[in-house]
């Protein structure tokens, strides 16, 4: 992974001081050059990380990276790639899409995705890899990774052996959640050592053909949504307790203004919690049936980002 990173690094030179500010002050052909070179590069990372099970980079460099990429598209209007993560495809098919989030950086913004939203409910955003788990008659039946939110890897057998994963529901029930495997942290805060790069270690574990059981039980479930289930969030998350995942309702409050919201934000990123975070997820309680959810960020959710611990080298204008 080191010798990955610093050859990334040893080719972003040092020049510009605040990357995501403004555009470089390129011509057309370097600026096709250089975001060429970037994508094959997150294209490498995305294949060891989704088909390999490594990761080879720190979590919190790839975020600053897809965003820098993302960036240079939009100052030179180029065109993106159809799929946020090319090659995170997989055999099986996702009875209900995965949504994904728009992620946002700015009070401003928040502020005016909440203008005119009610029923409102704020959570921290798990650092972990998105997984969807199917029961049948109350059995688990079927564990499939987010992937590209269509497709996925079959992670059935590794989710067998996580004890945070009900392997039988209290009730006989058909029911679809998703959710994030994340990896347990003891009064873990953001604030102070960042992600610890808790999002490649599951990726990598899950990527392995034989999860053992010492790393089995490093691994947590948390369920944020259940796309089939009642119609408000409360409710959701109360069956879903019942049902014996493990409870969310500590990490789900009411929010109805900005000022909420912050306080929340501010109160996970620097208080200790059991998982690595990123930011808060906002989210509408009421959302369309999940017969209508396709694999792109949705209206009724987003994503409220920390500020990075690590930054990228900036780059040569």
């Amino acid at each position: 992974m080191l010798a990955t990173l610093r050859l990334f690094l040893f080719f972003l030179p040092v020049f510009h001081l605040n990357a995501f500010a403004d555009c470089p002050d390129w011509a057309a052909a370097r600026a096709s050059s250089e975001v060429a070179a970037l994508q094959q590069q997150i294209d490498r990372w995305d294949d060891a990380y989704h088909r390999e099970g490594r990761s080879v980079i720190a979590d919190e460099l790839y975020d600053q990276s897809r965003l820098r990429l993302n960036e240079w598209r939009r100052c030179f209007k180029l065109p993106s790639p159809p799929e946020p993560v090319r090659t995170a495809s997989g055999p099986v098919a996702h009875p209900v899409a995965h949504t994904g989030l728009d992620k946002l950086h700015d009070a401003a913004d928040i502020a005016t995705w909440l203008r005119d939203r009610q029923n409102v409910w704020v959570q921290p955003k798990v650092d972990g890899v998105a997984v969807t788990l199917i029961y049948r008659d109350g059995q688990l039946h079927q564990a499939i990774s987010r992937g590209d939110g269509v497709r996925g890897q079959d992670w059935t057998a590794s989710a067998k052996k996580i004890g945070a994963i009900p392997q039988q529901l209290t009730q006989p029930q058909d029911l679809l959640v998703q959710g994030e495997l994340y990896w347990r942290l003891n009064g873990h805060m953001q604030a102070s050592v960042g992600s610890a790069n808790a999002r490649a270690t599951v990726a990598g574990l899950l990527g392995r053909k034989d999860l053992d059981a010492e790393h089995a039980a490093g691994i947590g479930l948390f369920v944020w949504d259940w796309p089939q289930g009642p119609d408000e969030l409360p409710e959701r998350i109360t069956a879903l307790t019942q049902f014996g995942f493990p409870t969310t309702e500590p990490y789900t409050q009411a929010v109805t203004s900005l000022n909420e919201a912050q306080r929340w934000r501010d109160h996970w990123y620097r208080s200790p919690l059991p998982f690595a975070t990123d930011g808060v997820v906002l989210r509408q309680s009421l959302r369309p049936p999940a017969e209508r959810w396709q694999a792109r960020p949705p209206y009724w959710a987003v994503a409220w980002k920390y500020p990075f611990a690590q930054a990228l080298p900036m780059y040569a204008r």
